[in-house]
């Protein structure tokens, strides 16, 4: 029993692209167990189908990136595009899937005046509720009597959880990015006017 008797597939396949990205050639004992499975032409079909699937794949999403851009609506999207590999019940669920995806994406990168609000109401929070657990976390920790600028990253993160809950959207938006660096800022001219 080789090395390669235990995986997958899909793992074989992978350990057999690697080792020619890498090697330049197989390994002979990755060879045998490929023949073991069936034939190298068998498995070298095999990978040249995935390839065909993900290359397909890939032009009918950017085709749903178009489609999004000039805001057309699922439903007409997945009856319009075709595709000789996949299936319309497989297209459906392709354009579904990114559809989603890229909305919600559009939707979190998007700074309209809530969200700037919402982000400024959690820049008038966050920096008082961290600075209170980090004082507590000082006293109930007696060792870290002195700040430490360490201190500054549960700080961020607990002004960035704040802030996100606030305006549902994540740091990759712009006002809640701001906000949550200006809230950490805050918190370390707090902690250095109590230790001054």
């Amino acid at each position: 029993m080789g090395f390669y008797s235990k995986f997958s597939g899909q793992d074989l396949i992978e350990s057999y692209k690697n080792q020619l990205d890498y090697q330049g050639e197989a390994s002979q004992e990755l060879l045998d167990e490929i023949e073991r499975r069936g034939s190298l032409e068998n498995f070298k079909a095999e990978i040249n189908n995935q390839a065909i699937r993900l290359n397909e794949c890939n032009r009918i999403i950017k085709e749903i990136h178009n489609h999004y851009r000039l805001k057309t609506p699922k439903d007409e999207v997945s009856t319009t595009i075709e595709s000789n590999i996949f299936s319309q019940k497989e297209i459906k669920i392709i354009v579904n899937e990114k559809y989603d995806i890229i909305h919600k994406t559009t939707e979190n990168l998007n700074t309209d005046h809530e969200t700037i609000l919402k982000s400024f109401i959690g820049l008038m929070i966050s920096p008082i509720v961290s600075s209170i657990f980090i004082f507590i976390l000082l006293i109930c920790i007696k060792q870290l009597i002195v700040f430490h600028f360490f201190l500054l990253i549960p700080a961020y993160i607990i002004n960035y959880l704040i802030i996100n809950k606030i305006t549902g959207k994540t740091r990759s938006n712009l006002a809640v990015f701001i906000a949550t660096f200006i809230a950490t800022v805050i918190n370390l001219l707090i902690f250095v006017m109590l230790i001054i």
